[in-house]
């Protein structure tokens, strides 16, 4: 668990992501807003990499939270409910999700089976539980998460609207529960 401070860098970085996007945060501003000096941030965090991994652990497990999928449906079920809430997640926090899945210093997580990141984790697991073995796991999820990842991105750039059919559907189909 990160010290107070750490939390407290953790916790602004989150707000500037969400009003200014990850992409126009500066170390010298971050300091700033939290009334300390750059070679202080530097005590907490070596780099700006440093940040944004952690701060995009943080987030991961919040989504988890925040999915509150209940462990008592079965794994269609949950996958069905995570990708719907993924979808409602980008577009009310457009900004976050893409710090999150799209920021090039988390990049290097979709190239290894990475259990840091509890939300990934939770998204491999049930994509594995549902597999119906035509493919390996791995190839698989990349399936799975390659059209809820594309449909939220489409959903966000407005270039559809959100059905929830539609998603239904496509997993039924992907996971062969469709006859």
């Amino acid at each position: 668990m990160p010290n107070t401070t750490e939390q407290r860098i953790i916790n602004n970085t989150i707000k500037m992501i969400d009003n200014e996007g990850y992409q126009n945060i500066s170390l010298r501003k971050l300091a700033q807003q939290l009334n300390m000096t750059t070679g202080a941030f530097y005590k907490h965090f070596k780099n700006k990499n440093e940040l944004f991994y952690r701060t995009a652990l943080v987030l991961s497990q919040k989504i988890v939270d925040w999915l509150l999928i209940s462990n008592e449906q079965n794994a269609f079920a949950q996958l069905l409910a995570m990708a719907q809430n993924f979808c409602e997640l980008f577009q009310t926090n457009p900004r976050r999700m893409d710090f999150l899945f799209f920021n090039p210093t988390v990049m290097s997580i979709y190239h290894q089976t990475n259990t840091e990141f509890p939300f990934l984790s939770f998204a491999r697991d049930l994509a594995s539980q549902v597999n119906p073995g035509r493919l390996s796991d791995e190839d698989f999820f990349n399936q799975i998460w390659s059209f809820i990842q594309g449909y939220a991105l489409l959903i966000k750039n407005q270039v559809t609207n959100y059905d929830p059919n539609l998603v239904k559907t496509t997993l039924l189909e992907l996971t062969g529960e469709l006859k």
